[in-house]
Formats: C-alpha cells, structure tokens, sequence
C-alpha cells in the first residue's frame, strides 16, 4: 500500500455555522459599570502563567474543579504561548495538587499515544514524537516544555501523569495498527480488512493535494541523517501550496515527517532550491518520501537530490530523481483532481520535469462515502466480535481494547469525510474511551474554546456538550479569552506566520474583562447572581475572540463569535496581552 504524506486539519469549517448565526443577531448590550465591578470584585487575580511559580494564587481554583473528573481546558487561539503556558500550570497543579494522573490532548489518538513511552519511560524523541502528531499547533516549545514536565513528574516519584490523544482525522496510523493486529491474531480476516482499508485509503485520498511518493532504501539511511532538496516553480497558487516531503515510520508509527506545512511555496515563482533535514532513526521500519501539491495553480518540481550525512546518495536508477523517463520512475503520482505528469516545455535541468496542476475534484471511483463507511462498521463490528476469542488466545485486554479502538479511529475519519459536524461527538466518544480504560483516573482535556464549550449558539453540538450528556458535574469546562497580543496561525496563501491583533472591540466579553485592570486572572461563572443586572448581561450573547487554526486580518471581524458564557463555561481564564507561540521548528523565511 502506497502511504502519503499526513496533513494536519486545519480547522477550516470552525465556527462557520455559528457566523452565520450571528449575522442574525442585534448587538448585545454594553455591560454597565455594576457588571464591571461585580467581575473585578469576584476575579481571582493569577501571579503567572508559568508553571514552576508554586500554587498560592491557585488555591481557590479548588473550589472551581471541585470533586470533577474530567477538566477542559480551552483557548482562545491555536497559536498563543500564555494559553500553552497556563495550562500547562493547570496540569502541574491538577497533576500534583488534585490527583490528575490523565492528559489528553486534541490530536490524533494513535500518534498521540506515541508519547506516553516517552512520559512513562523516557522512549524517544519527545520533539520527534511531537512533530509525529503533525498538528503543527502543537509542534511549540511550550507543548514541548509541558512534556518534559511530565517526563520528570514521573521520574520524581512524586506522581503519575499519561499523554493521550483523542481527535480521529487521519486513519493512517490506526490502519497500520489494526493491520498489524489482525495479521497476528485473525489472520482469516485479513483479506476482509484489506478490502475495506483500500476504501479508507481511496476515501482518504480525495480532495487534498497532487502527489509523486516513493520509497526511500531503509538499509541507506537508518541510523544516519538526511538531507533532501529538489527544486520548485510555481504558477497560480493562491491557496494551499507545494512542497517536498519525507517520512520515516518506525514499529509504532510515524517517527520524523516534514512535508514543509508551513514554509510552502506559493504565488507565482521562478526555480528555487527547497531542503529538508530529517534524523532517521537506526530502529526505523520504512522510508517514503516525494513533492506534494495541496492547492490550487500548478506547480513543476526538478531536480531531487538526497545526501546522507552530508554525501550525495548513490542512486542505483531505480528512482528517477530527474523526471526525465516519459513517465515517472520509482515514484506513485497521482490525486484527485490533480494532474500529474512529466511536462517537456518547462524544466530545470534535463529535458523535463514533473507537473502537478489542479483541474478540479470530483469523488474518486469506489470511494462512495457510504460504503465506505458499512466497510469499516463490519470491521469494527468483527472485532467486538470476536474480542473474547482474542483474549482466550492469552492476548492482554489493554492490546485488544487498543487494537479495537484503532478499528473505530478509522471508521470515525470515514465517518467525518462525509459529515464533518460528526467529529466532536466523535471526540467526545475517545474521551469517554479513554475514562473507560482507566476507570479510577481524572483526565485533563486540551483543545480549543470552540470544542471545549458545554453549548454553543449554532446547530452543531461542541465536544463539550457530549461529555456534559455524559458526565454532568463531573465534568468541568475552562475557557480562555484575551484582549490584544499576538499568536500565529495560517494565512491562506501565506503560511504559517504570527499575527498581532489591537484591543478587543467596546462591548465584547473580551474588552469587558480588560475594563477590570486585572492583567491575569479566573472567574468562577456559576457564582454570576441571579436575578439581576450582572445576570442579564452575561445572559446574553456576548461575542468573544475564536481563532482556530486559520486567521486574515481582513476577516478579522468574522473571528468575534457570540456565545453565552456561563452556558458555554464554568469558568474562565482571561489574559490582557499575549504573544504567539514559539515553534519547535521556525518557518522559513521566503
């Protein structure tokens, strides 16, 4: 089975419906100075963001989390380092001073799960494995940061505290566990498996990105480290972009991938060399590698190269680095509604070059959504099936449980390709998997306002809603809100670079908690009196700052949602003034 690049969701449809529900609305009532004072008098007024700094001034949080066993923890943006940082102080003190021995985090659940070797055991690069979960949201030094306070929170003795995942966009990694699992145990079913995993991977492959991908000599590169570079020109990309990617998968999925997510080429450019470096670990089980085209215009790639610590690679010619066979050499092209193919009239050296032009994306052949999904019901039903025939052959509970999710993982990302509003239910489901699968633990959930909301104004129900079904009381929803500062995020077209936005507008949530003074601080929102003058105004729908993944300054008015606070939170944290998130990685300059 040929493998392609991964790419991490990008949040477009985020608040869509909720748009167009407050396109409806008249505007909210500015908040009178009784309001102002009643959220200064209850504010509870936070000494740092930082984890390291003791819990004084966290103290009467405890109060707020109570007895509950699940605590989400939102954020306002996907690219803000003091949301990363104060959650992060969040979980050092639910870890240490409440008994939280769960983290999970909004991101593939498999290679999410890589993470725990590390936290548990030290197994790892904790940057690599970061990287691996191709959010690039998460791939910052302060995620890493909180990671390496796990890693010695366990060493200390002191406590205990695993990494989870929850989200289920990508079926790759959970394909190959649930192909790994059934070929050791339930070899029957192998072929059944495979024929519904060529429906994900048909499924999974429709509209998204042109791509050439290969497979790279294991023997050549294990244990050593790469550098590849080919050259790139394009002509009309105004969204999405192109590049070159690498991936090296190991026994427990993908341990170093770059696919040049945030440093792409876009616009209308002329040949220019484009490098990846990549370690490949000495214990890794398959290489693939190639030029991807995720966007519209056309884009030609030449040129390839691959050094391995630092010498130029002796290609055999089983690969055609050069595109300069009538069709390409050693390499898988392909992707709907792209054309891809060699090109004679426009090339950097030789004769030619290979061509990836969008034309349009109609649904692939045999990728009918509803298929595809009864497919993977009979898979997942199968092994529910025969989960006690599993474990009569000696296997632990905990593989087959693991290998059985996996199952559903693929079947949720079917599911989501035909119904995008499926996947915070489906988020809300992991979650409750997970408390399963640990029935004495507290977990600490991390994602974005938007998913963490108990309610929201629009049609669709937030992940939060779920678990409020599920758990009641027990479930506790922390919001995060701020007034100006800076974060990144993807322009479309641009990239992956930092933003910088001016105070709030007058009469915001956001503008209303800065009115305070207070630079950082909680607020307790279930203590809101009722009736009254405080609870009408918070009874309203206010609008707030909600940035996902995706931001314009041009659209920044489209990024001030409504919503009503204490329905959709518990309590809030509120920030004055931010700074963007610190990549593992930086972007490179254009």
């Amino acid at each position: 089975m040929n493998r392609l690049p991964v790419f991490a969701a990008t949040g477009l449809l985020a608040g869509i419906a909720v748009l167009a529900f407050a396109q409806q609305l008249q505007p909210p009532q500015p908040p009178t100075p009784s309001v102002i004072d009643w959220i200064r008098t209850h504010a509870i007024p936070l000494a740092t963001v930082d984890a390291g700094h003791g819990f004084d001034d966290l103290q009467p949080l405890k109060k707020i989390i109570g007895d509950a066993r699940v605590v989400e923890l939102g954020e306002a943006t996907h690219g803000t380092s003091e949301f990363f940082r104060m959650k992060h102080r969040m979980l050092e003190f639910l870890a240490t001073q409440m008994g939280f021995t769960i983290f999970s985090i909004e991101a593939n659940m498999p290679e999410a799960y890589r993470l725990n070797d590390y936290v548990l055991d030290g197994k790892g690069d904790p940057k690599a494995l970061i990287k691996g979960m191709n959010f690039w949201t998460w791939d910052t030094q302060e995620v890493l940061a909180m990671v390496e306070w796990m890693r010695g929170f366990n060493q200390s003795g002191k406590g205990h505290v695993e990494f989870t995942g929850f989200d289920m966009q990508a079926p790759n990694v959970a394909l190959q566990t649930v192909f790994q699992f059934l070929q050791a145990n339930d070899a029957g079913y192998v072929d059944a498996f495979k024929d519904a995993a060529k429906l994900a991977t048909a499924q999974n492959a429709q509209p998204g990105f042109g791509v050439a991908t290969a497979e790279f000599p294991l023997a050549d590169a294990a244990g050593k480290r790469i550098h590849y570079s080919g050259y790139i020109k394009t002509e009309g990309i105004t969204s999405g972009y192109a590049g070159l990617w690498w991936r090296v998968d190991g026994q427990s999925g993908v341990l170093a991938f770059d696919n040049m997510g945030t440093r792409g080429v876009t616009g209308t450019t002329d040949w220019k060399k484009y490098e990846i470096d990549l370690p490949v670990a000495a214990d890794a089980k398959d290489i693939a590698f190639g030029a991807l085209h995720p966007g519209n215009g056309t884009a030609w790639f030449d040129g390839l190269s691959v050094d391995i610590d630092g010498k130029p690679w002796e290609n055999d010619g089983t690969l055609d680095l050069d595109f300069e066979f009538p069709a390409p050499h050693g390499f898988y092209i392909g992707g709907t509604g792209y054309q891809v193919q060699t090109d004679t009239s426009v090339f950097h050296s030789g004769d030619q070059s290979l061509r990836m032009k969008f034309v349009g994306a109609p649904p692939p052949p045999g990728a009918d959504p509803k298929a595809v999904i009864a497919a993977w019901e009979q898979v997942v039903s199968h092994m529910e099936t025969q989960r006690e025939t599993y474990l009569a052959g000696k296997l632990p509970a905990k593989d087959v449980d693991w290998a059985i999710q996996n199952a559903r993982i693929v079947l949720q990302a079917m599911q989501l390709r035909a119904n995008p509003a499926v996947r915070d239910e489906s988020m809300a489901t992991n979650i409750q998997w997970i408390l399963k699968q640990n029935p004495d633990a507290k977990m600490v959930v991390w994602a974005h306002n938007g998913h963490v909301q108990a309610s929201s104004p629009g049609k669709d129900q937030p992940m939060g809603s779920w678990l409020r079904k599920a758990l009641g009381n027990q479930l506790v929803a922390l919001g995060f809100a701020f007034n100006e500062g800076s974060f990144q995020a993807v322009e479309q077209g641009k990239g992956l670079h930092d933003f910088t936005v001016p105070p709030a507008p007058d009469g915001s949530l956001d503008a209303t908690f800065a009115s305070t003074g207070i630079p950082l601080f909680a607020l307790d929102l279930r203590q809101i009196p009722s009736p009254g003058p405080v609870a009408d105004w918070f009874g309203q729908l206010n609008r707030t700052r909600s940035i996902g993944a995706v931001f314009s300054d041009a659209m920044a008015p489209q990024f001030l949602l409504p919503f009503i606070a204490p329905r959709s939170f518990d309590a809030m944290f509120f920030v004055e003034k931010t700074t963007a998130a610190h990549p593992n990685t930086p972007p490179a300059k254009p």
